[in-house]
């Protein structure tokens, strides 16, 4: 039974902007977040308490059938922890079943079993099934199996995990009324597979960060949602509140749009085009996420009359699924630009700043166009690499492979192809590397996947030559710029600094 990683990486995208919103902090780690440690890390001191408490090690075989064995796993179970300052209630079990278990008459079969258990006498199995005829439930089975391993096993709340497996696709999974070793190892086993797709997100990630994970997409997040009244609640409360008025629907303003929707909108192929992403991509690239709009189109190799066009067909596509009030310019016009920028006049130039929720939304789903480098390739290499390659769980852009760069880079070297220029003899270490790559054949005039030669397709620029190469279009050749460089002094060329 197997989980989709395209379910996983959209509830993450929405876990981690979750945690930001909850905790006005950036997600890095389970380890280190503020909010996982105030809801979810305690569970971890519980463990190493209740360990503490049972007491195992000192357990002798006499001890079975005097009640002795049973008192310690009472007190395991109704550990109570200081945590952050303050007392912290096993609620990892109902209390309830732990009243229950502590009235229980001293059972020298039970205890028998406890012992075996804990001393590692018996098979896991084999005592899950002695538990089960002992009259123990489920969830109490589950916290003893817990205790004794934490990075194994996992306590369980039925219920509530079968709601959880269905929003991670796995519906015909149930655990409530299924109480067995089978049905256990499965549990854990699931989400085991969740802790490995974590793995890559943070590497430290543990298997009861995996469990909290699915805990709090299933209970904080989902109370969270169920909070913010739909619009199609708020229309109707607004209808049953009209007297006289005539009903007008909820519409929302351009900075209503939050960064999940944003998250929503960047991963539906029907309405965000490679274009349209390409454009935010590139002010990301910037310092503060703005620049001129004008450089905008200039490095994405069109003109600015195109550039709005194409931004106006943009905010139009997500006005079909969202009811959006764009800022009225005059009777007839409205600045579509607006939905995505923030926007001032600065002389002759006109600026445009990315929205924070956008930013937000590119970076949870890993859509901010960053290069990134690999430290060990091989230019001997005989793997296939394929530049083009469209994004098949986000959105329908074309992706441009890293491990091509790298190649192109290791070959050439991080020098200017047209004007030599080298950041690292420039600025020292921090420009070392620092290069522009330049599709000799740009991606979005092929439209398709293909075969790339690092060496022969690929070349390495400075930002400033790659922007000249693409001032007009069809953009410029190595040489076509070359030497309309060497028309000019060299020195008073190459001495000026360059700047993306």
């Amino acid at each position: 039974m197997n989980v989709a990683t395209e379910i996983l990486e959209l509830l993450f995208t929405e876990f981690i902007l979750f945690i930001k919103a909850a905790s006005r902090e950036k997600f890095q780690a389970f380890s280190t977040s503020t909010y996982l440690e105030n809801q979810e890390n305690y569970k971890k001191e519980v463990s190493k308490e209740a360990r503490g408490n049972l007491g195992n090690q000192h357990w002798k075989p006499e001890d079975i059938g005097t009640g002795r064995i049973q008192q310690f796993v009472s007190g395991a179970i109704k550990t109570k922890v200081n945590y952050n300052g303050q007392i912290v209630n096993n609620n990892l079990v109902d209390w309830r079943k732990k009243d229950e278990f502590s009235k229980r008459t001293k059972s020298k079969s039970l205890e028998s079993t406890l012992f075996n258990f804990y001393k590692s006498k018996i098979k896991d199995a084999d005592a899950f099934a002695q538990f089960i005829n002992e009259g123990l439930s489920y969830q109490f089975i589950a916290y003893l199996f817990f205790i004794k391993n934490s990075d194994k096993y996992l306590p369980i709340s039925q219920e509530r995990f079968d709601r959880i497996f269905e929003k991670i696709g796995l519906p015909d999974f149930k655990t409530k009324n299924n109480a067995s070793w089978e049905n256990y190892q499965q549990f854990c086993g699931i989400i085991k597979q969740v802790q490995n797709f974590l793995i890559l997100k943070d590497k430290n990630a543990t298997l009861l960060d995996a469990h909290s994970f699915l805990w709090i997409l299933g209970s904080q997040m989902e109370e969270a949602k169920a909070r913010v009244p739909s619009s199609l609640e708020l229309t109707k409360r607004n209808t049953e509140s009209a007297v006289i008025q005539p009903i007008e629907p909820v519409r929302k303003t351009v900075s209503e749009l939050t960064s999940l929707e944003w998250t929503e909108i960047l991963q539906k192929d029907k309405i965000t085009t490679e274009f349209n992403l390409s454009i935010f991509q590139t002010l990301y690239s910037f310092e503060d996420h703005k620049t001129y709009a004008s450089q905008i189109a200039i490095i994405l190799g069109t003109n600015h009359q195109h550039l709005n066009l194409e931004v106006g067909r943009y905010a139009k596509r997500i006005a079909e699924f969202y009811e959006i009030d764009f800022t009225a310019r005059s009777a007839r016009e409205f600045k579509f630009w607006d939905l995505f920028f923030n926007g001032w006049d600065e002389g002759t130039k006109f600026v445009w700043q990315l929205r924070p929720e956008i930013v937000e939304a590119l970076e949870a789903t890993g859509l901010t166009g960053e290069e990134h480098f690999l430290d060990e390739f091989s230019l001997n290499n005989h793997e296939e690499l394929f530049e083009g390659l469209k994004r098949t769980i986000t959105v329908n852009s074309y992706e441009r492979n890293p491990k091509a760069r790298q190649l192109c880079v290791k070959h050439w070297k991080a020098i200017c192809a047209v004007c030599s220029f080298d950041f690292e003899k420039t600025y020292g270490e921090i420009g070392r590397g620092f290069i522009h790559v330049h599709h000799v054949t740009p991606v979005s005039t092929i439209g398709k996947s293909y075969q790339i030669d690092p060496i022969k397709d690929l070349i390495p620029v400075c930002p400033n030559c790659h922007a000249m190469i693409h001032s007009q279009g069809p953009p410029l050749s190595i040489n076509d710029l070359k030497s309309k460089l060497n028309q000019e002094p060299i020195g008073k060329i190459t001495k000026a600094p360059c700047k993306s």
